[in-house]
């Protein structure tokens, strides 16, 4: 054999070793990585769905269980207020079975009416009637407090949104009432064409240098607020004044 065949056959060896290895790795990929990246693929949607049931059925647990005490508590809470009514009719203590009966209402009201986006403007204020008829009997002692209030709720009619006129009230308890100096607190409510109208002035007093200052009377009426923009945008009023000695809100809003 010619010197030159051993050159030409030692080329083509040389050219073929890549393909080999290029067909080598193929047949790798294709007859292992390729069944194992699946397989794991598979055991790893596998395990995806796993958690997603599993994450299911806690959140149907935990709703069911938070289902369950949301109808326990007020069922015991509401047998327990009926019991001591009772009681409190029993023993002639009617000033207390009227507290009882007022604070049963308002808990009602918290727990259902509370829960919806509009409800019927009479009973808003009726739950407001309720909680200054509360306070009243809190503080029925207190010589340096007056209380004068106008709640007209047979003209009011008709919806709004839960919990937006009693910030204002707490409000006024909370900051307006001191027991050892003269307190005042003076509500207005009016219903006229569609729109109701709350002017409300209460005494102001020193606060504690321990005082927190999240208190404060404006920091307190931000999520009312925020509420109004979200359900009346461009169809309320609400305005606050303080000097010395007063704090005034007078609140306008057009029914839907």
């Amino acid at each position: 054999m010619f010197p030159g065949a051993f050159i030409f056959i030692g080329l083509v060896e040389q050219e073929e070793v890549p393909l080999l290895i290029g067909l080598g790795i193929g047949l790798l990929i294709q007859l292992v990585i390729i069944p194992v990246s699946n397989l794991a693929f598979e055991k790893y949607f596998g395990m995806v769905g796993q958690i997603k049931n599993l994450s299911h059925k806690v959140e149907v647990g935990s709703a069911n269980l938070s289902f369950l005490k949301s109808q326990i508590n007020p069922h015991f809470l509401f047998n327990a207020l009926n019991t001591l009514y009772g009681t409190a009719l029993m023993e002639k203590a009617e000033r207390t079975a009227d507290g009882i009966q007022k604070l049963g209402d308002m808990m009602r009201f918290m727990i259902h009416e509370n829960q919806q986006d509009k409800i019927p403007l009479k009973r808003e204020i009726e739950y407001v009637n309720n909680y200054l008829d509360l306070q009243m009997l809190r503080f029925e002692n207190e010589e340096n407090l007056s209380v004068d209030f106008k709640l007209p709720s047979t003209e009011c009619e008709g919806h709004i949104a839960p919990m937006l006129l009693i910030p204002f009230v707490e409000n006024a308890f909370k900051h307006g009432i001191s027991t050892k100096n003269k307190s005042w607190i003076k509500i207005n409510l009016r219903c006229m064409k569609g729109t109701v109208h709350l002017d409300l002035v209460n005494s102001i007093h020193p606060k504690k240098i321990t005082d927190d200052p999240k208190d404060e009377s404006g920091i307190g009426l931000d999520n009312v607020r925020k509420r109004l923009e979200h359900y009346y945008p461009g169809k309320y009023s609400l305005s606050t004044i303080s000097n010395e000695s007063e704090y005034f809100v007078h609140f306008s809003l057009q029914l839907d």
